[in-house]
């Protein structure tokens, strides 16, 4: 057992210069530290996926804006090996397809899920808070194949907090949790599963979050990795979806989910606040 001067942390892996951040376990420091302490251990052979940097019209840069509305999981962080590790075991104990339901399930709150998959005569216990809690809490504790998207760091700690908020199908203690395991900036504003009574592909997470914002959805961009979500901000009027095509779907369903421009990362972009506290988006040179 360890002693009570002691933390179990993780340990974050810096891979190559264009690559994802990897977390794994664990770390062990005094806890009257005053700061974090990051290890970052020798680049590894590890490559991010040999996608396709852009897939863009020139003509749609530069992109002005004045609020930025982030998906979470696949845009901002990656845990879909996490997320599948345990939808596969939930699948194996209730006789459901796991393919199928994946298939489906990606950017999609777990009730929207349920609904869907569980069987008649559980809908009603799996529909409770209590069960739904206990759900994510078992996900919340694994971080192991955590990914973090290249150029995510960077970006939120540079925009002040009037100009962004976080639409994630995850519960309120999930997302919350993610951004300190992290390390990303606090979101100011954040729109969960928790707050919405209508999932992804439904706009009113990104319609709540703009309005917080002070916004009309037309002012802002969304950045998305998922159909779902993609339909959602789209619905919601928003001036334009950026697809993150960070490998957790397949390409074409961004393109046929209405996602444009569609990029690999925040690295393919230069996004900074004006003078004037319009944002401008462009594309950055190779």
């Amino acid at each position: 057992m360890l002693g009570k001067n002691y933390l179990d942390m993780i340990v974050i892996r810096r891979t190559l210069s264009n690559a994802p951040y990897f977390f794994s376990h664990s770390l062990f420091f005094l806890s009257s530290y005053p700061s974090l302490i990051i290890h970052q251990l020798d680049p590894l052979l590890i490559h991010f996926q040999d996608l396709p940097a852009m897939t863009s019209n020139d003509s749609q840069f530069p992109i002005r804006c004045r609020g930025l509305l982030f998906d979470m999981d696949g845009t901002l962080i990656d845990t879909t090996v996490i997320v599948e590790r345990h939808w596969k075991v939930w699948c194996d104990n209730h006789n459901v397809d796991f393919d199928t339901l994946i298939a489906t399930s990606h950017g999609r709150p777990s009730f929207e899920v349920m609904k869907q998959w569980a069987p008649a005569h559980l809908q009603d216990e799996y529909q409770t808070p209590a069960y739904l809690s206990k759900l994510e809490e078992n996900v919340l504790k694994d971080i192991d194949g955590m990914i973090l998207i290249p150029g995510a760091i960077e970006l939120l700690q540079s925009l002040p907090k009037t100009h962004w908020a976080v639409v994630t199908s995850a519960g309120l203690e999930m997302a919350q949790e993610r951004f300190i395991q992290t390390g990303l900036a606090t979101p100011p504003i954040m729109v969960t599963a928790t707050h919405v009574t209508q999932g992804k592909p439904h706009p009113e997470g990104y319609m709540s979050a703009a309005k917080q914002l002070g916004l009309e959805p037309k002012d802002c961009v969304v950045f998305e990795d998922a159909p779902a979500g993609i339909r959602a901000g789209v619905a919601a009027g928003a001036k334009a979806v950026i697809g993150m095509n960070t490998g957790t779907m397949p390409l074409e369903h961004l393109i046929e989910a209405g996602a444009s421009p569609i990029v690999k990362s925040f690295n393919d972009l230069n996004i900074k606040v004006l003078d004037d506290g319009w944002i401008e988006i462009t594309k950055r040179e190779a």
